[in-house]
């Protein structure tokens, strides 16, 4: 009887209210279920993996997938504009204008892959990437091998991954988080296989960890595009160039958006390895996997209100807009407790998560801890008032923002590295963020109220 009537009100909860408003909670509920597998396979991952290959290949790894992970920029936003480009298609109902957009950011996507590829060879004939990223020589074999590994893998996974932004302008984003949970599975298996039958290998751990995704993109994509998005299929006849332009006058926006957000979530490992050594970048990976469960769990909060906002605000529905921004705040500070909790009792977790399974014990200290636990509180804050203001479109407050912070990270990330370590490199992005994180809630505020003027309202 009590489980029947639990049952009755989760299903009275998620049914309730208005169909934007279910179809976000269902949402939410979803990815919740589907993260939450995510996060459990990437805590078995850490040690996994460490064990597998030892603390300094393993910071080589992350160094190396970060580096390449700004190849992201070469997109120019178009990701992102063509999500809410197809938002705007699906609730006018025009499936051929929906269609053409899908299809021409396949092509171009491709055509910038390829251009990247070809960039990249010719680059690395006179590029020595041991030196650059600091690796000891007895590496450098493994290296020269694994960044093509990684740079062909990620190229595939880039044009791969509009899936999941076409499954977003359809406000079901928890689909896209199941596809990213079953990569991270065929990760995990992988990982496990090799660890019982392979020496450790950089070369091995990359083709696995770089190649698993892109095999169940590759059969999602098929799967979707035969079934629910069977309308929406990309083809070449639906490629329209045009159309570019008209998603660029608000991709290129958030194309320096997120060149300030790359910035700071790419380059602190590489600093790290720079000013410090490999096992500090594992050190700082683990804290961050950590803390990052909070963020995790704001993103699933927040991704379905980008396209729920764009779709809100193109019907002029103001009162719902309000309502949600105020609930996202209230659920802020429920993560900030839960954050503050595990930062208490980090030191034990450590031990019991990773410690007890690797050989080389890693050394995590609470000033690290404190330092991914402020920088991850101050991300959770910022993409609660940040991803509504882009679903609405209006973003050129944080482009400036953007390019100030772009500006000002390294140099402080430089200056309190040396002054704290590793530690310090992970607060520097705090600091930037001040203004943005005081004036993201402000310009949120004022648009759901329709009191926004000149800079509030662009």
């Amino acid at each position: 009887m009590m489980l029947h009537a639990i049952k009755e009100k989760i299903h009275g909860f998620l049914n309730k209210g208005e169909e934007r408003s279910v179809l976000v909670k269902k949402n939410i509920g979803a990815s919740f279920l589907i993260k939450g597998m995510t996060i459990l396979i990437s805590l078995i991952l850490i040690p996994l993996t460490i064990n597998y290959v030892n603390p300094e290949r393993n910071g080589i790894w992350l160094t190396l997938y970060s580096m390449v992970f700004w190849l992201i920029l070469f997109d120019v936003g178009l990701g992102a504009g063509v999500k809410n480009k197809l938002t705007e298609a699906k609730a006018a109902g025009d499936v051929v204008l929906a269609r053409q957009y899908i299809s021409t950011a396949y092509a171009t996507m491709l055509i910038i892959c390829s251009s990247v590829f070809i960039l990249f060879y010719f680059t690395s004939l006179y590029v020595d990437w041991s030196k650059i990223m600091n690796i000891p020589q007895t590496y450098k074999d493994e290296v020269d091998k694994l960044i093509w590994i990684t740079i062909a893998s990620f190229c595939f996974t880039y044009i791969l991954n509009l899936l999941k932004t076409i499954v977003a302008a359809d406000q079901r984003p928890a689909v896209g988080s199941f596809v990213d949970m079953l990569g991270q599975l065929l990760i995990l298996v992988g990982v496990f296989i090799l660890s019982k039958t392979v020496p450790p290998s950089l070369i091995s751990l990359g083709l696995v960890s770089g190649f698993s995704p892109v095999v169940v993109l590759s059969v999602a994509s098929l799967l979707l595009f035969n079934t629910r998005y069977k309308d929406w299929k990309p083809g070449f006849k639906y490629v329209n160039f045009n159309l570019v332009g008209n998603v660029m006058k608000l991709g290129i926006k958030f194309f320096i958006v997120y060149c300030a957000a790359l910035i700071v979530t790419q380059t602190l490992p590489f600093l790290i390895q720079r000013l410090t050594n490999p096992i500090e970048v594992t050190n700082y990976n683990t804290a961050f996997r950590l803390f990052a469960m909070a963020l995790n769990a704001m993103y699933i909060v927040t991704v379905p209100f980008w396209t729920s906002f764009t779709d809100a605000y193109a019907k002029n529905d103001f009162i719902w807009m309000k309502k949600s921004a105020i609930h996202l705040r209230k659920i802020f500070i429920y993560f900030l407790v839960f954050q503050l909790i595990i930062l208490f009792l980090s030191p034990l977790i450590f031990h019991l998560w990773v410690n007890y399974w690797v050989r080389d014990t890693l050394h995590i200290s609470f000033f690290m801890s404190t330092a991914v636990c402020v920088y991850v509180s101050a991300l959770c804050w910022t993409n609660i008032n940040i991803y509504p203001l882009n679903g609405i479109g209006k973003v050129k407050l944080q482009v400036y923002c953007s390019v100030a912070e772009m500006l000002a990270l390294i140099p402080l990330a430089l200056w309190l590295g040396k002054l704290w370590g590793a530690p310090g490199i992970v607060l520097a992005p705090v600091i930037t963020f001040i203004p943005r994180m005081i004036w993201a809630p402000v310009q949120l505020n004022k648009l759901v109220n329709q009191t926004d003027k000149g800079i509030w309202n662009k």
